[in-house]
């Protein structure tokens, strides 16, 4: 229960404890909140995980004290803070909020400590925050940056034994330049429309790392020679051009190129500095040339471009189909032919579980009058195979066309809130390059962020590893449809909810037989609510879902109701997802609130997932669906 009482610039609550178990209590409080200050005048910026029982907060000229708490916690869903206060069973606690206008003074402090300069132009995003350190470089809506783990900041001074170098004293010549300084080391940005300057110096008598990390999204380098590669790569390259998606990225003034470097197996660009040199490095920002794409693809397996005289709506590059054996299975051909034909062959290429596909045309049953094919075709279980069309006039080829990457092999819709969708800290890739991932429109490479989420969220996800490890056992292709929204609800998922309409898009797309089973993350945010509650809501859902569908699969669910380190679990959600898993209505799923520590985001202390986490987490959903896939293989 709670009680409200409202002052002229208090607000009391009163709030009980009235059940058998633990019971936290919060408050969230959104972006716009940038700082916070104990009692014992210790500042942080927000979000910030301390143990402070009463702090005072500040958003602008606002400022909120609260006492009565137990620990603050974040960032939660994006970059909100948690203040939690926990009540034991029996307790009523009084919280008091006192509201007030920040003095000068202290206006002054929390634009120290939660300073950041944005730049928006039309071709780029960029953050520095206050250590001087730039966090952000979005191009056409890539971040390019990797920023993560002890020593990342994007781009950064590195030394040792201090390592990563904070430049405290952070100023703003002009509006569009920031500069930076501290004992070792300075830099000045100068934001152009497309392009940004760095001016970089060493300070002292000894060499200085100066560093660029890029995020997984970045998949190949060039040098101003014309030499390529994939990343991560080696090469002693001083000007280069990274290329992301549609998002391409020039570098002059460097040393080399290094990586994979940490368990992220992250690209680095390296201008280290000789003793007190300044350096000017410029980054210049644009969209890649079709020549360039075409290389980029060619690098990396991004899907090329199609033949407009046979366009295909199945199968997609990168597209994986359900088997539904051990070694069988079949793929959907369906397109149309522009051209005049009387004759349409497919032809496909690779290797299967049981060996090579034999290298032979087979016919394909074509609509003459519209000249529209929608086929089956028997396929082996195993991939990636090469997928080739051609229309033929009277024993001539007049048309074709090929997909690069088509696989037999399982696939998984993943559901539920924030841990299943792209949240967790660090953006991974397939290290098998046998995962791919479906938007709802396209299939691609695995890499995070998945696409198709309901949130857009742009984190990472535990779904890379977790294909990764089930292709190394049953050495298929996998596919993943990840469909979840962060922050959500079981009674958001209910059928007249936007959430479960989102996901049944998906799972028609599919098809009947088209996925091996639905995989289920969510209850954080249920942690309130009765086990009997809890299941019943969520049996809808699943009893729902197939029924839509109109064929029975199977949905695992976790156990997850993980907070933080001081509210690891909460009883009445874990018992109602073992009630699911009793009463035959759902699989075991993986227990995910074991993962503590060093598994979580934020040094530990946040709600979702560390990168070592999200491998943890991977690797525990592929166990699960491991011992389900042996039985129903026969294995």
């Amino acid at each position: 229960t709670i009680r409200y009482e409202f002052g002229p610039d208090t607000l009391t609550w009163t709030a009980s404890n009235t059940g058998d178990v633990p019971m936290p209590f919060f408050i969230v409080f959104g972006p716009a909140v940038k700082a916070v200050r104990s009692e014992s005048g210790d500042w942080a910026r927000a979000p910030a995980a301390r143990k402070w029982p009463a702090a005072t907060w500040f958003a602008g000229k606002s400022r909120l004290r609260v006492t009565g708490g137990t620990t603050l916690w974040g960032p939660f869903e994006g970059q909100n803070q948690v203040w939690q206060a926990d009540l034991p069973p029996g307790e009523s606690r009084r919280i008091v909020i006192e509201v007030g206008e920040a003095s000068e003074a202290e206006v002054a402090k929390a634009a120290e400590v939660a300073w950041e300069k944005r730049v928006r132009t039309a071709s780029y995003e960029a953050v520095v925050e206050s250590d001087g350190c730039l966090t952000s470089l979005k191009v056409g809506g890539v971040e390019m940056l990797y920023v993560g783990g002890p020593i990342s900041r994007g781009v950064y001074f590195y030394t040792q034994p201090t390592g990563t170098l904070k430049l405290p004293d952070v100023a703003e010549p002009d509006a569009g330049t920031v500069t930076a300084k501290g004992e070792k080391a300075s830099i000045r940005y100068e934001f152009g429309p497309d392009t940004i300057t760095l001016t970089a110096a060493n300070l002292t008598d000894d060499p200085l790392a100066f560093f660029i990390v890029f995020s997984a999204a970045v998949t190949a380098v060039s040098s101003d020679k014309g030499e390529w590669a994939k990343t991560p790569a080696q090469k002693s390259w001083p000007a280069t051009a990274w290329f992301a998606g549609k998002a391409r990225l020039a570098i002059t003034g460097g040393t080399r190129i290094w990586g994979p470097w940490g368990e992220t197996k992250a690209q680095v660009w390296d201008g280290t500095l000789k003793p007190k040199e300044t350096r000017q490095v410029v980054l210049r920002v644009g969209a890649p040339s079709a020549d360039e794409e075409a290389k980029v693809a060619s690098l990396t397996g991004a899907r090329p471009a199609g033949n407009p005289d046979l366009p295909l709506q199945s199968p997609l590059d990168y597209q994986v189909f359900q088997r539904y054996s051990r070694f069988r299975g079949q793929i959907t051909l369906k397109g149309s032919v522009k051209p005049m034909c009387d004759r349409l062959e497919v032809r496909l290429t690779g290797t299967s579980l049981e060996g090579k596909l034999p290298d032979r045309w087979q016919p394909v049953v074509l609509d003459r009058s519209s000249r529209t094919f929608d086929a089956t075709i028997p396929t082996p279980a195993g991939g990636w195979y090469r997928v080739e069309l051609r229309a033929l006039q009277e024993g001539k080829t007049v048309t074709q066309t090929a997909v690069e990457h088509v696989g037999v092999g399982e696939v998984f819709v993943c559901a539920g809130q924030s841990n299943s969708t792209n949240c967790s800290e660090e953006l991974l890739r397939p290290a098998s390059g046998m995962v791919a991932s479906f938007s709802g429109t396209e299939w691609q490479p695995a890499d995070d962020p998945q696409p198709g989420v309901h949130d857009r969220t742009g984190g990472g996800s535990c779904w890379p590893p977790f294909g990764d490890a089930l292709h190394e056992k049953y050495k298929v292709p996998i596919g993943i449809a990840s469909a979840g929204h962060s922050g959500s609800s079981v009674t958001q998922w209910q059928p007249e909810g936007e959430y479960f309409k989102w996901m049944m898009t998906r799972i028609k797309q599919l098809g009947s037989g088209g996925f091996r089973a639905v995989l289920w993350h969510q209850g954080e945010s249920d942690v309130g609510r009765t086990t009997d509650e809890y299941a019943r809501l969520l049996t809808k859902t699943i009893q729902a879902s197939k029924k839509e569908a109109g064929w029975d699969f199977p949905w695992f669910v976790a156990q997850a109701s993980y907070h933080n380190p001081q509210s690891p679990s909460f009883p009445s959600v874990r018992e109602a997802q073992r009630k699911l898993w009793e009463e035959k209505v759902a699989l075991e799923g993986p227990d995910t609130d074991m993962l503590t520590g060093d598994n979580r985001d934020n040094g530990g202390k946040g709600i979702h997932f560390s990168g070592k986490g999200q491998r943890a987490h991977g690797k525990l959903w592929a166990e699960k669906v491991s011992a389900y896939l042996d039985r129903a293989l026969g294995k």
